[in-house]
């Protein structure tokens, strides 16, 4: 009867480890998935400013073809480019000179290379836990083989 409730306790354990080492990995594969994206903007946001500035060096009188949506481009001439629109976040946007436009985008880059690095921290922490934790289910894994072995002799 006592063998049954160690064998129960046994299930238990391992099952509330394997439960935790998926939440970590659940969260390993969140951060990944956050980095990813985080990756897509920081390329966006560069080729925002390749952009601009090939805009700026084309100069004013300039045509150049205007995408309209994914599958649609218009003609259209430049102008002014001293002056950029910049989103600032929820919605609002404002006008800057090119080179604090540049510099706004700049600072977002930036801004995103921290939170970036933050997250590569926060899933190495997470890789020591998930070894850590295996190395403790691989340990009861044995202990509990170990005690089977010792039951049937």
């Amino acid at each position: 009867m006592a063998e049954k409730k160690t064998l129960k306790k046994d299930d238990k354990k391992m099952a509330e480890l394997n439960r935790e080492l998926r939440s970590y990995i659940t969260q390993i594969e969140t951060l990944r998935v956050n980095i990813s994206n985080i990756d897509a903007l920081i390329s966006e946001y560069r080729a925002t400013i390749t952009t601009l500035q090939s805009l700026k060096d084309l100069g004013k009188g300039k045509e150049v073809l205007l995408p309209v949506g994914r599958i649609a481009q218009v003609n259209a001439k430049l102008e002014d480019i001293t002056k950029v629109v910049v989103s600032i976040g929820s919605s609002i946007s404002v006008e800057l000179d090119f080179d604090e436009a540049v510099k706004q985008i700049e600072k977002e880059i930036a801004a995103l290379l921290l939170l970036r690095q933050a997250l590569e921290k926060a899933m190495v922490e997470l890789y020591a836990k998930v070894e850590e934790l295996t190395q403790r289910i691989r340990e009861h894994g044995q202990a509990e083989a170990k005690g089977e072995g010792e039951t049937k002799k």
